[in-house]
């Protein structure tokens, strides 16, 4: 059982979609897996893929002034 955030009790009604409290008003809608610590855990940086550079930037880069 969830606890309510505004009380300190349990949530009196609590099912797989949702906990609501009447007396307080607090309601709470589950989206998915319960989150756990290895969700908080950084993952390391996938290396930054490079776009080519568009034939005409590279045209004007080379261009001389």
């Amino acid at each position: 059982m969830t606890r309510c955030v505004m009380g300190d009790h349990q949530f009196p009604d609590e099912d797989d979609t949702g906990a609501r409290c009447d007396e307080h008003g607090v309601t709470l809608l589950w989206h998915g897996p319960p989150i756990t610590p290895e969700d908080f855990t950084p993952e390391p940086l996938a290396p930054r893929a490079t776009r080519p550079t568009a034939p005409a930037q590279r045209a004007l880069s080379q261009h001389s002034h």
